[in-house]
């Protein structure tokens, strides 16, 4: 049964965290446009061009006094999407080879991949304990996932993402017990075509990128159709699930 039509029998309140990144944004215009009330929040980027529907709100992620601060004002949620994000930075690209690593880049691939979620969660469970039927999902990435890595390399983004499967993977069995109507996600949105995605998209692989807009609409689609029972899981924005 579609979750739109069983919370409060009507519209939902939807908090997406990083409205301010390609996926954020598309998918806040995604609720917004079916008549939800969505509350997004951005740090470093002020969003542009978003409707006016949205509700901007400034939070710091990392910050737990931040992500507190903003929770506490908030006084009724159904559904959170956590789209915070970092792959690389000006000091180099993903580590190809173990020779390449450096330990500033796994911390703050953990700061800002892993961390987030746990002090969302922490914060945001009050909420969606009151929601009839609730989910708590994250942006994770198909190379977080350990029985599917056959590549190799990019060990600071695979790590964190991978840290970021337990947090999701270990919540779900914790809150089956104590929040019982919400569904906790992992979710992989594909090649996307944003900042972080456009250095490593090359000509050849191009025609299998989507747009933000495409992403954000068949995550939704899989969202949207998610029960307490779904509880746990990793899906692949084309409905597959993948491995954890």
């Amino acid at each position: 049964m579609n979750l739109f039509l069983i919370v409060r029998g009507k519209y939902l309140v939807v908090l997406i965290v990083g409205a301010s990144g390609g996926i954020g944004q598309a998918l806040a215009e995604n609720y917004a446009g079916a008549g939800h009330r969505v509350i997004g929040t951005f740090y470093n980027t002020t969003p542009q061009g978003l409707s006016e529907k949205i509700e901007l709100t400034l939070m710091d992620p990392t910050s737990e006094t931040s992500v507190q601060s903003t929770l506490s004002k908030i006084h009724s949620l159904d559904l959170v999407i956590n789209c915070v994000g970092f792959l690389s930075s000006d000091d180099g690209l993903p580590e190809k080879t173990i020779r390449k690593f450096e330990p500033h880049g796994l911390e703050e691939s953990i700061r800002i991949n892993t961390l987030p979620t746990l002090l969302i969660a922490k914060h945001a469970q009050r909420l969606l304990r009151q929601s009839r039927q609730s989910v708590f999902a994250t942006i994770s990435a198909k190379v977080g996932s350990i029985g599917d890595n056959q590549l190799g390399g990019w060990y600071s983004y695979r790590i964190s993402k991978a840290a970021l499967n337990m947090v999701l993977k270990t919540l779900s069995i914790e809150w089956s017990k104590s929040t019982p109507n919400c569904c906790v996600a992992a979710l992989h949105p594909g090649t996307v075509s944003t900042k972080l995605s456009a250095p490593f998209v090359s000509e050849g692989t191009k025609h299998s990128v989507l747009s933000a807009s495409q992403s954000a609409a068949c995550m939704s689609k899989i969202v949207n159709n998610l029960r307490p029972l779904d509880t746990g899981r990793f899906w692949s924005w084309n409905g597959e699930e993948i491995c954890w």
